[in-house]
């Protein structure tokens, strides 16, 4: 990859993280990007054992992820937990209403920033097709590396 196209990622990535940061800033909630990848997740599947949560989020242990879930759920009250009827052992989490609007602002932020970054460009419709094939390769590209079924929030 050229040096050049390299530096011009890193701070496009740089920008919209600053932007994040000032967004998050405004809001109320304090959620780290662990936090977000496990809402979004249980946004998308309603409901999940906290098993089929960490498997969706690789390179991180049961154990914290389950500790990311229990303060979810103790001091955000954004999940649900209880036990599976098929399997006691099991815990099922769910989003709690605060949990649904606390993804909801985070997904409307992000398309807030988007849009934002679209309309100073003045991306024709051509170039958002052309970045969609490129951003493709790459989301196939990390689905492979990352040992992804499909690609995560």
């Amino acid at each position: 990859m050229s040096t050049e196209l390299e530096k011009a990622i890193w701070e496009l990535t740089r920008r919209m993280r600053l932007l994040k940061i000032l967004q998050q800033e405004a809001g109320e909630e304090d959620l780290t990007e662990r936090d977000t990848m496990i809402l979004g997740l249980l946004n998308e599947r309603s409901s999940m054992t906290v098993s089929e949560v960490a498997a969706a989020i690789p390179n991180v242990s049961d154990s914290t992820i389950s500790t990311n879930i229990t303060r979810l759920w103790r001091e955000k009250r954004m999940v649900s937990k209880t036990m599976s009827p098929q399997d006691q052992r099991t815990t099922v989490v769910a989003l709690t209403d605060e949990g649904k609007k606390a993804i909801d602002a985070f997904n409307r932020q992000r398309t807030e920033r988007f849009s934002k970054l679209f309309q100073a460009l003045q991306v024709t419709d051509d170039e958002k097709e052309l970045l969609l094939k490129i951003i493709s390769r790459a989301l196939k590209f990390f689905d492979k590396y990352l040992n992804l079924g499909k690609s995560t929030q």
